[in-house]
């Protein structure tokens, strides 16, 4: 077979690009105390009380994020009917 050569540089090749796997588990590769990557919480060793201002803390954090989301999305569309609406009136153009 005349493939032999093309064949054997390929796994060369993925025999040396393998990358260390690197799992949640594993502290080594993960920087934990960075604000990207957050600490790993086991749920089952929560007590009761840490375990509801968890949820609480949860609840709140996602209350905010709502929050800001249709306040910008509000205001993109105030600026969006401002703009279509300054675009007809400047064309002369009735709007219906």
């Amino acid at each position: 077979m005349g493939f032999g050569g093309s064949v054997s540089a390929m796994l060369a090749t993925l025999k040396t690009n393998k990358r260390e796997r690197k799992s949640r588990f594993d502290k080594k590769g993960l920087d934990i105390k960075t604000a990207k990557h957050k600490p790993f919480i086991d749920f089952k060793k929560l007590a009761a009380s840490e375990e509801l201002k968890l949820k609480n803390q949860i609840r709140k954090d996602s209350r905010n994020h709502n929050r800001k989301v249709i306040g910008y999305t509000a205001i993109a569309l105030v600026v969006l009917a401002v703009l279509i609406w300054l675009l007809f009136v400047d064309s002369g153009r009735p709007l219906v």
